[in-house]
């Protein structure tokens, strides 16, 4: 597929799975609080769609960018990947600790990890120039 918006929306949907699995698996092996107040549901929705939306603006930005990142298919996906979760999920964990939240910090790196490496699995697997 030529299209990085369209790429990235459905590696948005598989990084919206993801992150809601690995939520799920956070809090049952007691690396995550469970959500306190509201539906499961709607907290599971929200995330998918959050993930659908920056997954469009991220494949966007992998098109853009995609002869300036290393390797080849699914490798420089996965690269990619990892560098939004270090830029956006590692920055912002940093922050927010620094603010003194620090289950919301553990919620960004865990969890932002399984949904950007998905993300940027499919990207690789998909997109093509």
């Amino acid at each position: 597929m030529k299209s990085g918006p369209v790429t990235g929306a459905i590696g948005g949907l598989a990084a919206g799975i993801a992150g809601n699995i690995f939520f799920n698996v956070g809090v049952m092996i007691g690396v995550l609080s469970p959500p306190k107040g509201g539906d499961p549901m709607t907290a599971m929705i929200t995330v998918t769609v959050a993930a659908i939306i920056f997954g469009t603006i991220f494949g966007a930005i992998y098109s853009k960018m995609y002869d300036c990142i290393w390797g080849t298919g699914v490798m420089k996906g996965l690269y990619a990947g990892l560098i939004i979760w270090l830029i956006k999920d590692i920055a912002a964990g940093t922050f927010v600790y620094i603010m003194g939240v620090p289950p919301i910090t553990v919620s960004l790196i865990w969890v932002g990890f399984f949904m950007w490496v998905a993300w940027g699995l499919v990207m690789g697997t998909i997109y093509k120039k």
